[in-house]
């Protein structure tokens, strides 16, 4: 809330005392126009920072003589920003002091006003409702999860999405319409406000997830991954592809990367249920396609991992915008777990990649071992059969229910 405070008046001009709350503070003794005081504000967005987000910031004036120049000043260095809009990547965590400085039009003897405010810039890690979740951004792999804990106890040793394999059922005429989509650091800071804390909006269920934005161009694709973790240790591995565009018959498959910690890591187990009603054991690496049976004592669950007493059951979801595209059943490859063993950055591929090549066919049962999931859905143009003309996303994920960890 702005205060204002009138003194005595002069022809044509008054004198006022502008006095501001400490969120969006107006100060400075200023001449005021007989059209009224300057007054001014800003808003920021997102509602919470991340160190290395491109936040936006949006400034309003009233009164005085307008036009108006905006100027910024960010609390992290001698940058200066001008415009009533303007973005912002703060690259460490902190406390910054943002200022606004507005002048406006008033002939001979511009009335100037300055606008602060404080804003938290989070890193790593993030220390909510019990969660310690170490986080990263990397060149090429979106953001990466990484020695994470669930009331001090370590559970999630990496996680991240190693890319995107877009390919097309038909190539159009003079095309290579075959692609491995990275999330890029650079993608990332090319979308404003994108990269955020974003917390649950149901007292009764609270969660809290890390959100990044990818929009490396303003046709063909547009990926947002979540990584969200819920007050009872549960957590969900969420990717929304976005619809901007493209008119020819395509499949995503986004490249998930996960290595769990549970118990004895040399120790690790996983397990598939199957049509007699059972959990199996995977004794050797490979692929282990999505059979359509749930166990529905946990969660509806169709894979679980880990060391043999304590588990994370796991559900895939796969929710496509085009309904009317043939279904494909996600999968999971079983691997020995070897850091540093990533699909490398190569666009466009000379064949679509896959994983599959860290498939060697060795022993993974009480081993230590990782695991890569592959979702994978079809895709056309924005209109759909039975659809409205509007593109909403199509939505992959992995969730993850604890037992006894």
């Amino acid at each position: 809330m702005t205060h204002v405070q009138t003194s005595h008046v002069r022809p044509a001009l008054l004198v006022a005392i502008i006095i501001s709350t400490a969120i969006f503070g107006i100060s400075n003794t200023t001449l005021v126009h007989a059209a009224g005081p300057l007054s001014g504000s800003f808003t920021s967005n997102p509602q919470f920072f991340l160190a290395g987000g491109n936040d936006s910031f949006t400034g309003t004036a009233s009164g005085g003589v307008s036009p108006y120049k905006f100027n910024w000043t960010f609390g992290d260095g001698p940058l200066v920003a001008n415009g009533s809009f303007v973005t912002h990547i703060f690259s460490v965590a902190g406390s910054y002091t943002v200022r606004l400085n507005i002048t406006d039009s008033t002939p001979v003897l511009p009335m100037k006003i300055s606008v602060t405010n404080t804003v938290t810039v989070h890193g790593s890690p993030l220390n909510i409702n019990g969660w310690t979740v170490n986080w990263n951004i990397t060149d090429y792999h979106g953001v990466e999860i990484y020695n994470s804990s669930y009331n001090g106890v370590l559970t999630i040793r990496d996680a991240l999405i190693n890319g995107v394999q877009v390919t097309y059922f038909q190539q159009p005429p003079g095309l290579s319409c075959i692609f491995f989509d990275d999330l890029g650091h650079d993608d990332l800071s090319a979308s404003i406000a994108g990269f955020t804390v974003q917390n649950s909006p149901d007292p009764l269920n609270p969660w809290f997830e890390i959100r990044a934005n990818f929009n490396p161009s303003l046709v063909g694709y547009n990926y947002t991954q979540f990584w969200r973790f819920y007050a009872n240790g549960a957590w969900d591995a969420t990717m929304y592809v976005g619809h901007i565009g493209c008119g020819w018959n395509h499949t995503y498959q986004p490249h998930f990367r996960i290595d769990l910690a549970i118990g004895n890591k040399n120790r690790d187990l996983m397990s598939q249920y199957t049509p007699s009603g059972v959990w199996q054991n995977l004794i050797w690496e490979g692929n282990y396609t999505d059979n359509g049976l749930r166990d529905i004592a946990h969660n509806s669950t169709q894979w679980r991992f880990g060391d043999g007493t304590g588990y994370y059951y796991m559900v895939p979801k796969v929710i496509p915008y085009a309904v009317d595209m043939p279904k494909i059943a996600p999968k999971i490859y079983l691997v020995h777990d070897r850091p540093g063993e990533l699909e490398p950055d190569i666009n466009p591929p000379a064949k679509p990649a896959d994983p599959i090549n860290f498939v060697n066919g060795e022993l993974a049962y009480r081993q230590s071992i990782a695991f890569w999931y592959l979702p994978t859905f079809g895709d056309h143009w924005l209109y759909s059969v039975g659809q409205t003309p509007f593109g909403y996303p199509s939505i992959v994920s992995l969730s993850f229910y604890p037992s006894k960890i």
